[in-house]
């Protein structure tokens, strides 16, 4: 063995064992690990790639030098493919054998300013191979928290601290096309290096939650809101705001197999992670567990605060853990797992308490932005279905909604029947029921007492045939929406549908609609706001009239 390899033993030996202290985050890496990419990095910042990319069929190049050839000792030891070759001696070798290794599928590494420099400054070569072969480049940067650098050494060169805090971030892929002038590209990459490499080697130790997101090339987060169709529609002006504020963002939403429908296709969201309730084991914990912790979240805000929701954030194992005081605060423990973001006034709607956490992420109070819409085609298909169920398209629809979780919140049968007779009698309309096809709290057979208590019989049943995605296109259609307080009442009003909402035993300021198009009609009595779900008594929605609600329907119509 001669002293070279000696040399390179030594160092891959050294490597190991510091590499083996390092506590390594990685950001970002899951999205690149299944693709072939041209990674770019510094040099000086090699360490902590070379450590974390170990034994992963990468071909990187390595110098002609003595230096070369006792970095070329240590890769192969740490399963690298080395070429020998750089800018200054053996280029066109090397890249051509480069060019073999990738075509065979292997990923490809480079530093990117060469052998000797001038450092932070790109050579060609990197970008050229990308472009050959049409695979997208991708920088990457990876720094200790403590490091001791070799002042004397060209590039400056980082060895970690044992047992420091280390990362290695990934940045966006880049495309070189084959039109594209290398030279324009090169500044490119350079800047996103120099991104990363800021970012790595000051921001991503900082506690400043929203100096860390501002410099965080791509920072991801989690939004926990799983279930309820009314608390998702009032977490989105938060999400949208945070948003606005940081686009560079990848913004992850977690929902139940409910409710998820709500935000398909919703632009604020870049990647909707359904929890299927009805899957529920050991394994399928294990496996969201594994899917949540390979994404490496740096920011989760739990806009529900409770119990299952702070089970959710603890699988995520997010950098910052944020949550808003939601309705009535963090309950049943939910506080142990996120830091609560008060309201500054606790009498605040619950988009206003939510709306906390995004001014604590340094977002402005903006318009409100529900930030849900609705595809023309979906909107279309709505139509023709409307049609077979011979709905008169040339006529207003007033749609019908008399269920609701709260037995306590709705309003009675008798007097549904009696506005919809009212309406019939008075106007050429068509009137739909709708709902869910059981409902909760027994809500199933609410329809078709309605329709036995009518004495018109003009009413078109459509209770149980929406999903989420045809509830809303439905609501694109429909003139004006009549409802208790439920998740289709929320989901209208910030469609900006014409809606009335009755209203019983609830505090409207806190839970009621929004904003938006819609009119609330409620009584005041002593026993309310209350939280008795099964109350028989009712006073609230009794004292509510049909001649109330029908006036305030006609106003809508007209």
């Amino acid at each position: 063995m001669n002293k070279l390899k000696i040399i390179s033993s030594i160092g891959w030996f050294l490597m190991s064992v510091v590499g083996r202290t390092l506590r390594i985050r990685v950001i970002n890496f899951v999205d690149y690990i299944n693709d072939q990419y041209v990674y770019s990095f510094w040099h000086g910042e090699q360490f902590v790639p070379f450590y974390v990319n170990r034994n992963m069929n990468v071909v990187i190049m390595s110098s002609m030098s003595k230096d070369g050839e006792i970095q070329s000792g240590i890769l192969e030891k740490f399963g690298y493919i080395a070429v020998r070759g750089s800018s200054s001696k053996g280029a066109e070798k090397a890249l051509v054998e480069t060019l073999r290794y990738a075509k065979k599928g292997y990923k490809v590494a480079f530093a990117v300013d060469g052998p000797k420099g001038p450092l932070h400054k790109v050579k060609p070569g990197i970008l050229f191979i990308s472009q050959r072969l049409g695979i997208p480049l991708v920088p990457l940067c990876g720094i200790a928290k403590n490091v001791k650098i070799l002042e004397k050494a060209w590039d400056k060169y980082k060895i970690p601290v044992p047992f420091s805090k280390a990362l290695i971030i990934y940045g966006k892929p880049i495309k070189i096309e084959p039109s594209d002038n290398l030279e324009e590209k090169a500044v490119l990459v350079e800047q996103e290096l120099n991104k990363l490499s800021e970012f790595a080697g000051k921001y991503a130790w900082s506690k400043d939650i929203k100096e860390y997101l501002h410099y965080h090339p791509q920072p991801k987060i989690l939004i926990v809101q799983p279930s309820r169709m009314g608390d998702i529609i009032f977490a989105l002006p938060a999400v949208a705001a945070i948003k606005k504020q940081y686009p560079h963002a990848h913004i992850s939403w977690i929902a139940d197999e409910r409710c998820a429908g709500i935000l398909k296709d919703n632009n604020l969201i870049d990647d909707l992670i359904v929890f299927d309730r009805t899957k529920v084991s050991i394994p399928y914990i294990l496996k969201f567990y594994k899917k949540l912790r390979a994404n490496n979240y740096d920011l989760s805000i739990d806009f529900h605060g409770l119990f299952k929701s702070a089970f959710i954030v603890k699988l995520a194992g997010a950098k910052f853990k944020l949550a808003s005081s939601s309705t009535n605060g963090m309950r049943e423990l939910s506080w142990l797992f996120s830091k609560e973001i008060k309201p500054e006034k606790q009498d605040s709607h619950c988009i206003e308490r939510h709306f906390a956490v995004a001014k604590y992420l340094g977002c402005p109070e903006d318009v409100l932005n529900y930030s849900i819409t609705v595809k023309n085609e979906e909107i279309e298909k709505m139509k023709n279905l409307l049609k077979k169920e011979n709905i008169d398209l040339n006529k207003k629809i007033v749609a019908v909604h008399p269920g609701g979780g709260w037995i306590s919140r709705r309003w009675q049968t008798e007097k549904f029947a009696e506005l919809i007779d009212l309406l019939n009698e008075q106007f050429e309309i068509n009137v739909v029921l709708i709902g869910g096809k059981e409902g909760g709290a027994s809500e199933k057979g609410l329809n078709e007492e309605i329709i036995l208590k009518s004495r018109t019989k003009k009413i078109t049943d459509l209770t149980g045939k929406f999903n989420l995605t045809e509830l809303m296109a439905f609501f694109k259609v429909c003139s004006v929406f009549v409802a208790n307080e439920a998740g289709p009442m929320h989901i209208a009003t910030a469609l900006g549908v014409n809606a009335v909402a009755v209203l019983g035993p609830t505090n409207a300021r806190r839970t009621g609609p929004f904003k938006g198009n819609t009119v609330i009609i409620q009584k005041k009595v002593e026993c309310q706001p209350c939280r008795n779900r099964t109350c028989t008594k009712v006073d609230c929605m009794k004292l509510i009239s049909v001649e109330e609600v029908f006036e305030a329907v006609k106003k809508k119509l007209f």
